[in-house]
């Protein structure tokens, strides 16, 4: 089983360390809290991506 970080979610989407901060954050984004820090499981992201056109990022918890 493989966990993306934030950093890693920045290189693969090409977005900025806000924009990826803020996805992790994001209601529906199936990332998971491990004490300060967030990751994403590769199997949950890749489905999030095939079932996701559009997405409103949340940047008030950044």
């Amino acid at each position: 089983m493989r966990f993306y970080t934030e950093e890693e979610l920045q290189e693969i989407l090409q977005v900025g360390k806000r924009q990826a901060k803020a996805l992790m954050r994001t209601s529906g984004f199936p990332s998971i809290r491990i004490g300060r820090s967030y990751r994403v499981e590769e199997g949950a992201f890749l489905d999030w991506m095939k079932q996701t056109r559009h997405v409103r990022l949340d940047y008030s918890r950044v």
